[in-house]
């Protein structure tokens, strides 16, 4: 499933990144269950599985146009880092690098540096606010600079990027991201998801 269709809202005050690419419309009491194993579960085979089909639905979306070459997995703060022991998101990207051509992942390069409890429990308006400043870039790379040869350069400068996650609901974390990313030069930002929310009750 991939949709490309904006809500009103979105009509009205456009998301900063161009699609979100998704392989399902979340469900809650269908996909939710393997979205929570493979956040749960480091070894999910659902994570290899859900991750394979989404490099199809991503080849057939960008059949008649580039796809992004730079795939940055949505951070998650340190602390929950530490006690989950891995990104999930990043273990979707790894999956996605193998079965795509032409594209690479690159980490670390951006950090959540503001924690938050979890999104499910909030509105939207409540999750934006939550979300507004939640990620910056790496300090020790210069996002001015697109030299090629300096070992602080900007590896994102003018180049399209996609940032994977496992689901997007109300799109706040993607769009907080997102915006971060085009601060710092990129070019273009799209996203890639397992799942995602219609428009019809993601602004619940």
């Amino acid at each position: 499933m991939k949709s490309n269709n904006l809500c009103p809202e979105c009509q009205q005050k456009p998301p900063p990144y161009r699609r979100c690419v998704a392989a399902f419309e979340y469900q809650k009491d269908t996909i939710d269950k393997l979205i929570m194993d493979i956040k749960t579960n480091p070894h999910s085979p659902e994570t290899a599985q859900l991750s394979s089909l989404l490099s199809e639905v991503i080849t057939l979306a960008y059949q008649d146009s580039p796809m992004p070459t730079i795939m940055i997995p949505v951070p998650l703060h340190w602390r929950k880092l530490l006690m989950r022991g891995f990104n999930q998101s990043s273990n979707i990207a790894s999956i996605l690098s193998r079965k795509l051509k032409n594209t690479v992942i690159l980490e670390n390069i951006c950090i959540r540096h503001a924690s938050s409890s979890p999104q499910h429990l909030k509105s939207r308006k409540k999750r934006i606010q939550g979300m507004g400043n939640a990620f910056r870039m790496h300090k020790n790379i210069d996002y001015r600079s697109d030299n090629k040869n300096d070992r602080t350069c900007n590896p994102i400068f003018e180049q399209s990027v996609a940032i994977v996650d496992d689901v997007v609901t109300s799109g706040a974390t993607a769009e907080s991201l997102a915006w971060t990313l085009i601060k710092a030069g990129a070019k273009h930002v799209d996203i890639w998801c397992i799942a995602r929310t219609g428009w019809h009750n993601r602004f619940d």
